[in-house]
């Protein structure tokens, strides 16, 4: 989250001209996100969050104040099932013990050969190398103590929490919208080489997990990420970098109830205002983003009011807003040069916006190949842009796949940002809205398509965009990079543009 009186937050307010205008507005539909951005401060502050040892911001505020219910259930609708690719990751291997764990009543559980405590005491008395196992139920963390924490937060390297059925729908950590003391998640991770899996982590004011300094080759596999107030998942350190961290086969979902529980900031009437969004990474060098499903993450420009500091209404003078834009389903603020993200295969339903590669700094090396963005939604200060790279120098966009099914969706499904941006190459992308530069940014266009039809879809009404057939989608040579499709499948060499070959038989 943020310091600095919580106002210089880094949103960049969408597509706005913060750092130079163009002078346009939105593609479509009279929108006005192109606008330049209101009182949101810049992104660099962003970099700087409260770990274990900052004050509390609020950890003695009575009562749950939120505007949500007590339903844990992890979504709205059923989890979309995960890719076929997921069945064959392995977690890292353990050589310790296996601590046992199950519910214990509110804000406890019992520890098999240690009794009753805290799940974050339970994960706390875990050495390097063990597993922490967690029996189906659920574990609702309570109101941290005044000057106290009870938000998991583990500091011990090489340990894997985890739940003991595999099904990560059965083993749910609720933040319930309670403070866990210092602006503390769910879950954060302040050691090397952790592991989170096959569990939900839903309902929290801040972020669901934070990975803080030290937090290097974590996985973060097969986790439902439900409702966060804040972004799903962050990072961001004061030095140094998070590198080499997993997100596989993870689903990031909000519902109807948790966008009544999204901090906001800036203007109640302007840009920035609604401050969640899905993996969002600051300092951060080497990602593997794979074979995720992010749906409706968005706020809400109609509904009730909603506090701008959650919890902490008073921080913002009892600040309430409605709507905003939010952050994307994946933004990567920044990569060193000679590293780069890898963003892959993922499935974006419904978000405000999908892919942001950089803002204020330069991003290097990063490749951004087979994912899918659908929106049903109209272009607006809730709704944006699919794929956006900006400040992007060395990169790979290929073989995406953007479907906008209203008729006023913002006008471009892929754009790509400033001068400064360069040995960017656009290989068989796929999209139904413009592809298209903007302040001066020039990119190599290498087969792309735009005007896609929904004919062409398995259903794009409901974002399947798998090909129904390849009757009439247009070819583009095989790039050595992207030598499979969203679904794993080989592709041919000439291959089909965009994210899938279903429909071409495997080939083009």
């Amino acid at each position: 989250m943020c310091v600095a009186a919580l106002v210089a937050c880094g949103d960049d307010g969408g597509n706005t001209d913060e750092f130079g205008s163009d002078g346009s507005t939105s593609g479509s539909g009279g929108t006005a996100s192109d606008t330049t951005a209101s009182s949101a401060g810049t992104a660099a502050s962003e970099g700087t969050s409260m770990g274990e040892s900052s004050a509390s911001d609020g950890s003695t505020s009575a009562g749950d104040g939120s505007t949500g219910g007590d339903d844990t259930s992890d979504t709205d609708d059923p989890p979309i099932e995960p890719p076929a690719l997921c069945a064959d990751f392995e977690l890292p291997v353990r050589d310790g013990a296996e601590i046992r764990v199950s519910p214990a009543g509110e804000g406890t559980v019992m520890v098999e050969g240690a009794g009753e405590m805290s799940l974050r005491a339970a994960v706390s008395s875990a050495n390097s190398g063990d597993t922490i196992v967690l029996a189906d139920g659920t574990y609702t963390l309570p109101e941290a103590p005044d000057g106290g924490y009870s938000g998991i937060y583990i500091t011990t390297p090489d340990i894997t929490l985890r739940s003991e059925s595999g099904d990560a729908s059965a083993v749910v950590i609720d933040g319930a919208y309670r403070s866990h003391g210092g602006s503390t998640a769910p879950i954060t991770i302040a050691a090397s080489g952790v592991a989170v899996a096959h569990l939900t982590v839903s309902r929290s004011i801040f972020h669901l997990i934070h990975i803080w300094a030290d937090g290097d080759a974590a996985v973060i596999h097969d986790v439902h990420m439900v409702d966060g107030g804040q972004q799903f998942l962050k990072s961001s350190v004061g030095e140094g970098s998070v590198d080499d961290v997993e997100v596989s086969c993870s689903q990031f979902r909000m519902t109807d109830a948790g966008r009544d529980n999204v901090w906001g900031y800036g203007a109640s009437d302007g840009n920035t205002t609604c401050y969640t969004g899905g993996i969002d990474t600051h300092n951060a060098r080497d990602w593997n983003v794979h074979d995720n499903v992010f749906d409706g993450i968005y706020c809400d420009a109609d509904g009730v009011q909603r506090p701008a500091h959650g919890r902490f209404p008073e921080q913002r003078d009892n600040m309430t807003y409605t709507g905003g834009l939010s952050e994307h389903a994946i933004h990567m603020w920044d990569s060193a040069q000679g590293t780069g993200h890898m963003i892959a295969r993922n499935r974006i339903l419904n978000c405000a916006r999908g892919i942001g590669i950089g803002l204020v700094d330069t991003v290097y090396g990063t490749r951004v190949i087979n994912n899918t963005v659908f929106s049903e939604h109209a272009g607006s200060r809730e709704h944006d842009v699919g794929i956006i790279i900006e400040r992007g120098v060395d990169m790979l966009v290929a073989h995406n796949t953007v479907y906008m099914s209203h008729p006023d969706a913002y006008g471009a499904g892929i754009e790509y940002r400033w001068d400064v941006t360069s040995s960017l190459t656009l290989h068989g992308n796929l999209s139904n809205r413009d592809i298209r530069a903007r302040d001066g940014a020039s990119a190599a266009d290498v087969g792309n398509v735009q005007g896609g039809d929904a004919s062409w879809f398995v259903d794009a009404a409901a974002g399947d965009l798998r090909l129904e057939s390849c009757d009439g989608v247009d070819s583009v040579a095989a790039h050595p990079e992207v030598p499979d499709d969203f679904d794993g499948a080989m592709r041919s060499d000439p291959t089909v543009v965009g994210a899938s070959v279903q429909g071409c038989g495997g080939a083009f």
